[in-house]
């Protein structure tokens, strides 16, 4: 609770939502990027997850209840055993949602992606605008068992991405499709500085283990580094990309 205070307290001067959970017993709940895929260019909107494990999908009644406290509009997702989701951690959106990545292999897969693709065609046909064109990778360790893990975008085109995340291929994809110049790889053993928060001016991550990738993050991004202490959370596996939504 210390630790999410901290993290509360830096994001309290921003546009944000904070939700005070009803009592249950989902300690998992507070990974909200997990609640679900808001869409860029199409307000107040958003995909609900279809989590893989039991206990992650008896949150779903919880989260709509919340984006209904909050006008958010919600659209299910198909999924099934075979095709979970786990909303905004495996998909990162770039150039103003015209183009998404997505991450496959330890929770969603390709059947997750393929259904993805033909629910965003509908959604944003449906209110006359052009869909958003997927790039849909692989990810190779259970470490990067999340696109948000491997992958932190900080502006409209640019990304930094873990180098051991990705096989070989992969990456040229990635760059292919974003631009050689906007994507830079990382090598480093710290596997969390990466699941970060960016806005105008800070990069917000966890206690970075590695102060050569600190510099190289405030260099290309051009942020202030805020470090937060997340070793709670990171012993489920998760750090201060994985607590915050966006909602477009």
């Amino acid at each position: 609770m210390s630790q999410h205070k901290k993290l509360v307290d830096v994001l309290s001067n921003k546009n944000c939502h904070f939700i005070e959970n009803p009592k249950h017993n989902l300690p998992d709940i507070v990974f909200t990027a997990n609640a679900g895929l808001s869409l860029p260019r199409i307000k107040n909107t958003i995909i609900l997850p279809h989590m893989k494990y039991q206990q992650r999908k008896e949150e779903l009644e919880y989260l709509e209840k919340i984006f209904q406290s909050i006008k958010i509009n919600t659209i299910k997702f198909p999924g099934c055993n075979l095709a979970p989701f786990e909303g905004q951690a495996e998909l990162k959106w770039f150039d103003n949602g015209s183009k998404a990545i997505c991450g496959y292999g330890h929770r969603a897969t390709k059947e997750t992606f393929k259904r993805m693709k033909k629910l965003l065609n509908n959604i944003y046909m449906n209110n006359f605008l052009s869909p958003p064109e997927l790039l849909i990778v692989p990810l190779e360790t259970s470490d990067y068992y999340h696109l948000d893990v491997a992958m932190l975008e900080y502006d409209d085109s640019k990304c930094i991405i873990h180098k051991k995340a990705f096989n070989n291929d992969s990456i040229y994809k990635i760059k292919k499709f974003l631009g050689e110049e906007n994507v830079y790889e990382l090598e480093t053993k710290d596997k969390m500085c990466l699941n970060a928060f960016v806005d105008e001016t800070n990069l917000i991550t966890h206690k970075i283990t590695d102060e050569n990738a600190k510099k190289i993050l405030e260099k290309l991004t051009k942020r202030n580094i805020k470090e937060i202490d997340t070793s709670e959370f990171e012993k489920s596996g998760g750090s201060v990309r994985c607590m915050v939504l966006d909602l477009y």
